[in-house]
């Protein structure tokens, strides 16, 4: 039944290949791991790449649907799941694929981009575009990257952000990486501060207003970090967020009242440390990446509460054959101070998103699931890219990935308790477009239920 399954889903995504439009990498450099595909003429003459090392640069975390396309009660098993990912895939725009190598500034350029249409039971029709334009005369990651989104749908969900990175600025020393994202997620939800709380299975509903709020803000994200050799990066960090937050009058979140209830701004001025190994950072097979982020938030830094984050993430990359990685991620944060709950949510880093359970942390858990001022968890993670071939000139890969997540959160460290563990499990496909754009599917297994994900980007 396992196997059936799979080659289900080899299927359903050859037809999302189909949907997955625009890109450019003709006339380009090789990577470094290049598959067994079909040997094909370069038409360029090879580029002479300058000494300068450097690696990695924030990925954004932006869902096309952050919300489970079901609700744990009502778990319709594989076979519907993916239907509904078939239906999903089937109504993008498909074949629509062409060849859009081009030099500009005497740099070769790529442009890669996915239309977003699909529907969402919970948040309504959605429609946008996530596109990505590349200076790729540099490999390791890119000269110059600019990635921007936006998606909006009939209900009023929308998902906006504009993202440029430069990790050789000013001569190679510096990588400077802006962002500005405008969000508005009109189906989040709120279930107590704890690692023990319960879930009403009938407040999962949709029309059930017990766990329902909204939450609305722009943010502004700048990172300025000095090159201190090769492996070596560190400098000041920048964020800005207005919240906006709307809740029912019958909601757990008006009944308890946590701090931060009325939304208000969480600006703060920090410090990140990084060391970096990995071979390839927008697809990395070998290395490691350890960072440490320092976030203060007070009046003096424009924000309404005075609390203090810290936050370390390690990842790991090692590859068992030429198609077979292992990947981890260990994950520790701490929050202290007057903390507003939807901070407490939030997972920090260079990699910030939604803090436990959804599609990043614990997949397989409602959103915002397990909340409290300090957390951590830990991932795995078999990437398995069997079939790789050429298709209208790029290079595509075919992906699977069994996963295991563990984690919990705690109100305070001691006495130290490392009892009642959350753990998730389950499969996904990967389809891997030149190494550089990955959309995958995650099934997730929990003893509260089961989830399915379609994202851009790996979990970590």
């Amino acid at each position: 039944m396992v196997i059936g399954s799979k080659c289900a889903l080899v299927f359903v995504l050859m037809g999302l290949l189909c949907a997955v439009p625009i890109s450019a990498e003709s006339g380009v450099p090789k990577l470094k791991r290049n598959r067994a595909l079909p040997k094909r003429r370069v038409r360029t003459p090879k580029l002479e790449l300058p000494d300068i090392e450097g690696n990695a640069v924030a990925r954004p975390d932006d869902f096309i649907e952050d919300a489970p396309l079901k609700n744990p009660p009502k778990t319709p098993g594989m076979g519907k799941e993916l239907k509904l990912f078939g239906e999903e895939v089937a109504s993008r725009i498909d074949k629509v694929v062409s060849r859009k190598g081009f030099n500009m500034w005497g740099d070769p350029w790529t442009i890669q981009g996915i239309p977003l249409i699909f529907p969402s039971p919970t948040n309504g029709f959605h429609l946008g575009l996530h596109a990505k334009l590349v200076d790729i005369v540099r490999q390791d990651p890119h000269k110059v990257e600019f990635m921007g989104q936006v998606l909006a749908s009939d209900k009023g969900r929308y998902k906006h952000f504009f993202q440029a990175d430069y990790p050789y600025a000013f001569g190679g020393l510096w990588r400077f990486t802006g962002r500005i994202a405008y969000n508005r997620d009109i189906t989040q939800r709120y279930f107590g501060l704890g690692n023990d709380t319960q879930v009403n299975p009938e407040g999962l509903e949709p029309e059930n207003p017990l766990y329902a709020n909204q939450r609305a803000f722009p943010a502004v994200n700048i990172q300025f970090l000095r090159y201190l050799g090769r492996k070596f990066r560190s400098g000041p960090v920048l964020g800005l967020k207005w919240m906006n937050i709307s809740a029912p009058a019958e909601s757990l979140l008006v009944q308890e009242k946590p701090l931060g209830i009325n939304g208000g701004r969480t600006h703060y001025l920090g410090w990140a440390f990084i060391r970096d190994t990995l071979d390839f950072e927008p697809y990395p097979s070998r290395g490691t990446f350890n960072e440490l982020y320092l976030q203060w938030y007070s009046k003096y830094t424009g924000s309404n509460y005075d609390f203090f984050r810290t936050t370390y993430t390690f990842r790991y990359y090692y590859p068992l054959n030429s198609k077979l990685i292992f990947a981890h991620r260990s994950f520790f944060e701490v929050l202290s101070g007057d903390v507003p709950f939807y901070e407490l949510s939030a997972a920090g880093g260079s990699d910030s998103t939604v803090g436990f359970g959804g599609d990043r942390f614990m997949r397989g858990y409602q959103g915002n699931r397990f909340v409290d001022h300090i957390r951590s968890a830990v991932g795995f993670e078999l990437r398995w890219d069997p079939i790789g071939f050429g298709f209208a000139d790029q290079e595509i890969e075919l992906g699977f990935v069994p996963f295991v997540d563990i984690g919990r959160v705690w109100n305070k460290l001691l006495p130290f308790k490392l009892g009642n563990l959350h753990a998730s499990t389950g499969w996904g496909t990967r389809i891997i477009w030149g190494k550089r754009l990955i959309a995958r599917g995650d099934f997730a297994f929990t003893p509260e239920g089961s989830s399915f994900y379609i994202e851009l980007g790996n979990s970590f």
